[in-house]
């Protein structure tokens, strides 16, 4: 009995060993302080709760100091201030503050300035025009030559240096010295290139990705040049789009440094459809920005997106029809008697000439703004004169078919836009037709001129005359 009271007090006694205190610290090799934020770091901590770490420079001091739960470990890269940390190599010493071995662990990483200098839309570019250079009627069209844009420094010495916003002047383009951030544009189904410049100060190790663009060339490095090429298209058709990217770059899983990147993109129907490729024709941002947010969700086939023109001439740039005389104010004919069609169009942007117009004025401009955006068009004369039925001109609140009262009941001519140079469908943002099955009398349907065939047209404006289409042809600007 004794001996085995012994052997149970023995059994007893036996204390059970504890694993030793552990501590490991991984994380991104690379940190930028300007535009990281806090990134987390991955501890993984036995036999301690209480972490204490230490960020010390390359000459061993002390720049910045942590205690808590590893599991709440972040560091943005600045020192106990809050102050940027100068760029170069920093390690972080971790240890377990209330472990009895206080194990330790360090992680080397180096601090770099990740900013952009230089952007640069590339691909397929349609040149954009600004209609006043220092001047009504002098044209700009170098934003495809020059930088999308430019900084001076990727920081001020406290802050980074923010890409700016895109130029918002629609009429004059920056002064070709200014760093500033051109819109740029393309067919709506384009799949751009953007180049990106990098600093001197950026390290490598890190892995640069745009979402939704793929980097076709280039790696991280002192003044590299990185490419990135959009997945998709553009935009579903005609529109501006104005994404404000990032430029992210990553470490070990982490996003270190975050680079906004705003654009403006005017997404067309396709090139410009002119007969001349020659200035002034051509895109003017001055035209297709409110046009291409009025159109925005169109589908990008001709017919609608010249359609959608017409409504966006009718119903939103605030124009009247001329019942006095019904005389233009804005295109006129350089042959006679309707040969030659010219638009003043710099003019008719600062409605120089008033808001009351005439069919010429419609014409040209449907003419005008379809070709700016890729969707081909011509003007076409309606001759000689006629008597209406009913319509209800731009501007007007009624139907009628006296727009220039009870003695005035018909043109003398008619002008009109045309899909082609045989003229088989028209539009016609001059007037509505009335829809209905007696397009002479009242009450009326509103119809839109939008592709109507030319014979069907005829048959719904005209009362009485024989008119046909003449002077088809491809109108100037100025």
């Amino acid at each position: 009995m004794p001996l085995l009271f012994l052997l149970v007090g023995c059994v007893q006694s036996v204390k059970v060993g504890e694993p030793p205190a552990e501590l490991s610290l991984s994380g991104p090799s690379v940190l930028d302080p300007w535009r990281s934020g806090s990134v987390s770091f991955e501890v993984d901590a036995r036999g301690g709760e209480r972490l204490e770490v230490s960020a010390v420079d390359g000459a061993g001091a002390i720049q910045w100091e942590y205690q808590g739960k590893a599991e709440d470990f972040t560091w943005d890269g600045r020192d106990r201030s809050g102050r940027l940390l100068p760029l170069g190599p920093i390690t972080l010493v971790a240890r377990l503050a209330d472990s009895p071995a206080e194990p330790e662990a360090s992680l080397e990483l180096q601090l770099v300035d990740l900013g952009v200098l230089t952007g640069q839309l590339g691909g397929d570019r349609i040149a954009l025009i600004w209609h006043n250079y220092g001047g009504a009627g002098r044209w700009y069209d170098g934003g495809v030559d020059r930088p999308t844009f430019g900084l001076g420094a990727t920081h001020d010495g406290a802050s980074p240096v923010e890409v700016p916003t895109p130029w918002d002047d629609l009429d004059r383009p920056p002064d070709p010295d200014t760093l500033t951030n051109m819109p740029a544009a393309y067919a709506w189904d384009a799949r751009p290139t953007l180049s990106l410049g990098l600093g001197p100060d950026a390290g490598g190790g890190v892995t640069p990705a745009i979402e939704g663009w793929t980097l076709v060339e280039g790696e991280v490095g002192p003044n590299a040049l990185l490419v990135f090429q959009k997945d998709e298209a553009l935009a579903n058709g005609p529109d501006v789009v104005e994404p404000e990217l990032s430029l992210e770059f990553r470490s070990s899983g982490r996003v270190v440094a975050r680079v906004a990147v705003p654009l403006r993109i005017y997404a067309l129907l396709g090139e410009p459809t002119f007969e001349s490729s020659e200035l002034p024709y051509g895109p003017w941002v001055a035209v297709i920005d409110p046009l291409l947010r009025s159109i925005s969700g169109v589908t990008p086939d001709r017919e609608q997106v010249t359609s959608a023109v017409v409504d966006h001439i009718y119903d939103e740039l605030g124009l009247a029809y001329d019942t006095q005389a019904g005389a233009s104010a804005y295109a006129f004919y350089q042959r006679f008697p309707y040969d030659d069609a010219h638009l003043d169009l710099s003019s008719f942007l600062y409605r120089r000439f008033g808001s009351i117009i005439n069919c010429s004025d419609c014409a040209a401009l449907v003419e005008a703004f379809s070709n700016m955006i890729g969707a081909e068009a011509y003007y076409s004369i309606i001759t000689p004169s006629f008597d209406l039925n009913e319509i209800k001109a731009i501007g007007a609140d009624a139907f009628t078919n006296c727009p220039f009262g009870r003695g005035g009941c018909g043109f003398s001519y008619h002008a009109v836009v045309t899909g082609s140079l045989d003229t088989e469908v028209i539009y016609d943002a001059t007037l509505v037709l009335d829809g209905d099955d007696d397009p002479g009398d009242s009450p009326s349907t509103e119809l839109r001129v939008h592709a109507l065939y030319a014979d069907v047209y005829l048959d719904r404006l005209v009362r009485s005359g024989r008119p046909s289409y003449r002077y088809t042809q491809s109108g100037t600007l100025q």
